[in-house]
């Protein structure tokens, strides 16, 4: 998908489809953002959040992409960036960027928000006793 490229809505629904089962396996609320930001994308991503989440201390992540500024930035709330580690957003940063430079952007954020959700796992309070 070309900058500027609006999504096919067989590609709106994979990235939905994606980002609910995320949200039912942790408990995180999970949102994609993909377009032009002005200014540094680390503050856009975390200011975008902030709008998002309102205030709130709900766990939430944001995967923010700009193909035509060509960034990915990741930004989490406190309560998600302990169950989603920077390491792990980085890696998951990375995996995207390599779909990504192939053309598959749609794949490449199906892709991160599935290792995202692998990482954070089932909310805490779901984790039988003695597990872990």
């Amino acid at each position: 998908m070309a900058a500027g490229e609006a999504f096919r809505q067989d590609q709106i629904d994979r990235l939905n489809n994606a980002r609910l089962l995320a949200e039912r396996q942790t408990g995180i609320g999970f949102h994609v953002r993909v377009g032009a930001v002005s200014g540094d994308p680390k503050t856009a991503a975390e200011r975008l959040l902030g709008e998002i989440v309102g205030g709130q201390s709900a766990a939430a992540v944001l995967v923010l992409v700009s193909p035509g500024q060509r960034f990915v930035r990741i930004a989490t709330t406190p309560a998600a960036r302990r169950r989603i580690p920077d390491a792990a957003a980085s890696l998951a940063t990375l995996s995207m960027t390599s779909s990504f430079a192939v053309g598959d952007l749609v794949g490449g954020l199906v892709s991160g928000l599935r290792q995202l959700a692998d990482v954070a796992g089932p909310p805490p309070e779901s984790v039988p006793v003695g597990a872990a």
